[in-house]
């Protein structure tokens, strides 16, 4: 059996395991996928994935020219990891929380990237944890660097006035189950997130 045909039964076991922490019905749609992927930089610096699933958006990612070296990937739930860790050779994956990313970076001296990739289902979250969850991700970003996030709300899923963050919506995928929008987070230029 490919890994591709694989996939749903790892996602499909993750979700009946933990439904809130995964906070999807299926995996991102090639839509979905592609839309996340196409404002990153492949000639840039490494890219970090948070709550990568099966893989949908780190293909996306690949396809778009980024190199496997160039991708470090961070996945909570230890069968996703493992999986995303054959499916992708060459991809660096690490079983972890999303909190200690910068830490993580450090420790593998991979150090601030330029664009964070988040699938987290940040709505199923307190709203503490979705700020810390948020303030970690920004910290493993350059100075320059964005924050891409889905959701499958109707607003903007981070409170980006209070974090400092300018928000641009860039598009919504009404080919995934269910629709989502896709979010660019940066830095306001005249203030830093608080």
């Amino acid at each position: 059996m490919s890994f591709s045909s694989y996939a749903p039964f790892v996602f499909f076991r993750s979700l009946l395991n933990n439904p809130g922490k995964v906070g999807a019905l299926a995996p991102s749609s090639p839509q979905l996928s592609e839309l996340m992927a196409s404002s990153v930089d492949p000639n840039g610096s490494p890219v970090l994935e948070i709550g990568a699933g099966t893989g949908s958006i780190t293909r996306a990612l690949l396809r778009r020219g980024l190199g496997p070296e160039q991708l470090f990937v961070i996945e909570r739930d230890p069968s996703l990891a493992a999986f995303l860790q054959q499916r992708f050779p060459g991809v660096q994956v690490r079983c972890a929380e999303a909190v200690h990313a910068d830490r993580i970076l450090s420790a593998e001296s991979v150090g601030r990237v330029q664009s964070v990739i988040s699938s987290l289902p940040l709505r199923n979250f307190s709203p503490s944890e979705r700020m810390r969850i948020v303030r970690a991700m920004m910290g493993a970003l350059a100075r320059e660097g964005q924050l891409i996030q889905f959701t499958y709300g109707a607003r903007c899923p981070i409170p980006s006035h209070k974090l400092g963050l300018q928000a641009e919506c860039l598009g919504r995928v009404w080919l995934n189950v269910p629709p989502a929008a896709v979010w660019r987070f940066t830095v306001c230029k005249n203030r830093a997130p608080r």
